[in-house]
């Protein structure tokens, strides 16, 4: 939720941002589809949202998440221009497949997961912020010939239930693998009977 004054940071798979405020969108009623953002903001043909940020002030940092284990750490404030542009180039690096990205806090923890099961725990503040948009980024997690990473996710408390098997001191790292007794509390949407 946020309100009318609000910017929207609409992420592409082209390595563009568009920009919009809240206020440009008409109110609408849940059951109604809305307004098309690719033509709405004037998307190139083919070019696909990948994600959006919404801010009042610019503040915090995004993480751009790559394939070969790299993560980039970038301002908002790098996305803040002077005048109502509406569409900005090299948003992040294109140079490498991006594999998740999150706008992150303060306290904030990620989950790498890479194709070969392991999985790296990090806290984001020790990936130091580039003012550079298309930074190359950081190594996180050191990856094995042909494999790659394959999932990002948000850390939540009960993920795992040894976390600290996961976190390592020092980056790169290569991760640890899934032990039947690091599975975390789960959810199980089937009724015992």
């Amino acid at each position: 939720e946020t309100t009318n004054d609000a910017e929207l940071l609409f992420f592409t798979d082209r390595q563009q941002v568009y920009k919009s405020r809240a206020c440009e969108f008409e109110d609408t009623k849940a059951s109604l589809f809305g307004d098309y953002i690719p033509a709405k903001l004037g998307f190139d043909e083919n070019e696909k949202v990948i994600g959006m940020i919404v801010t009042k002030d610019y503040s915090g940092n995004v993480l751009f998440f790559f394939d070969n284990g790299k993560v980039a750490k970038v301002p908002i404030k790098s996305y803040e221009t002077k005048t109502k542009r509406k569409k900005l180039s090299n948003a992040y690096c294109g140079k490498f497949a991006l594999a998740g990205f999150f706008e992150c806090g303060e306290e904030d923890e990620f989950v790498l997961t890479s194709s070969a099961k392991r999985k790296l725990l990090f806290h984001c503040a020790v990936i130091l912020p580039k003012t550079t948009r298309d930074t190359q980024g950081v190594a996180v997690m050191t990856l094995k010939k042909n494999h790659f990473v394959e999932k990002v996710e948000r850390y939540a408390e009960g993920m795992f239930a040894n976390p600290h098997r996961f976190r390592t001191k020092t980056l790169p790292a290569a991760g640890a693998l899934m032990r039947e007794e690091d599975f975390g509390e789960q959810l199980s949407l089937l009724g015992e009977s």
